[in-house]
């Protein structure tokens, strides 16, 4: 009998959940796929996640976060050590440079407030401007086995400070791919993640 595994997807905030389609066709049998989509905060996330986790009384998971779902699965195997099996993080992005964060800021000032939708412009602005006197994030505590999934264009190198960071890492380059590897090579996506799992 397949032990079964529950693998939970934490996208971009605010991205879709059907973006992981080729990466779930490519999992192995006996691995059980939830997506979790969020927005907000990094804290929004680890709630939506946690709740998750804990409706379903889900007792060991392997996490996989992409670009700003990465802090939120480093977040939840910070807080649950236990709970969490392994992590993959695909394009993380955990911190911003000031020169990001001023990019953001011009942007969300110059957009018109409706285009929000139900989020506030307010509290968007007061987001990027914590961002900015916050000091980057630490994950050096995190011992879990960890994947690191990147495309090899230029801005895909934004995760390389958190492979200095974890202790129990590895990383793999997809070729051709660029930030958010899933999204446009999901199956090779997929595949490293297989690999991995199966070590």
């Amino acid at each position: 009998m397949i032990e079964v595994k529950h693998i939970i997807f934490i996208p971009e905030s605010g991205q879709m959940p059907d973006a992981f389609t080729d990466v779930v066709n490519e999992l192995p049998p006996g691995i059980k796929p939830r997506i979790v989509p969020w927005s907000g905060s990094v804290a929004d996330g680890v709630q939506a996640v946690e709740s998750i986790l804990d409706r379903e009384e889900i007792r060991r998971v392997i996490l996989v976060g992409a670009g700003t779902g990465a802090g939120v699965a480093l977040q939840i195997a910070r807080n649950q050590p236990r709970r969490v099996e392994r992590l993959v993080l695909d394009s993380p992005l955990v911190s911003f440079d000031d020169k990001q964060l001023k990019s953001m800021s011009a942007a969300l000032n110059i957009m018109p407030g409706f285009l929000f939708r139900k989020r506030n412009k307010k509290e968007l602005l007061k987001q990027v401007e914590d961002a900015r006197t916050a000091e980057p994030p630490q994950f050096s505590d995190i011992t879990v086995p960890t994947l690191i999934i990147k495309g090899s264009s230029k801005r895909s190198a934004l995760g390389n400070d958190l492979e200095q960071q974890l202790p129990d890492v590895q990383s793999t380059t997809i070729n051709g791919a660029d930030w958010l590897t899933f999204t446009t090579h999901g199956r090779q996506t997929g595949a490293a993640i297989t690999k991995f799992l199966a070590d």
